[in-house]
């Protein structure tokens, strides 16, 4: 009878040890925003436009904005797709029938979403078959070469992940 105890106790305290240490350790950090205004069009676009390396659903692209509000995204295979996008707005602002992902009611003026339109189709007078993709800039990295973008797009109306990071600006 002491055995069964001292095991059950033993098994007991492992038990609630276990569940103590497999916790998430949450920080004693604030979030703060580090942006004191808003983003700007040089903080995504550079003088000329820019590259960025894009990857999603498992596909992997350059995708490159340049300052006329067009671009394109070239694949693996050197095909280049067009696009248009809309550059500096909020979650809370409707483009094209839509709010920004994620968009819980609070608005910001942080100016940090994004949104593109490419035509995998290669139909240029019929912008309804266009893939959207719609997310959001880093803010907390926006000023180092470390930015990047995330948010989602729609394939079938079915919502699939995607981010860029930042290659470089267009030279001049």
């Amino acid at each position: 009878m002491g055995k069964v105890f001292v095991i059950t106790l033993v098994l007991f305290s492992t038990l609630i040890f276990a569940q103590t240490q497999l916790q998430p350790i949450k920080p004693n950090i604030p979030f703060i925003p580090q942006l004191p205004t808003t983003v700007q069009e040089s903080d995504l676009l550079g003088r000329y436009g820019s590259v960025w390396k894009i990857f999603w659903d498992g596909w992997e692209g350059t995708l490159v904005f340049q300052k006329d509000g067009k671009g394109y995204i070239e694949d693996e295979n050197r095909n280049k797709y067009n696009l248009t996008y809309t550059i500096l707005r909020n979650p809370q602002d409707s483009i094209s029938s839509m709010t920004g992902p994620g968009y819980t009611g609070k608005k910001t003026n942080l100016g940090h979403r994004v949104v593109f339109f490419v035509d995998f189709a290669n139909t240029p007078n019929n912008q309804q078959d266009d893939q959207r993709f719609d997310g959001y800039i880093f803010t907390q990295t926006l000023k180092t070469m470390k930015r990047a973008i995330a948010g989602i797009t729609w394939w079938d109306n079915i919502p699939f992940g995607f981010y860029a990071t930042y290659w470089y600006d267009i030279p001049g």
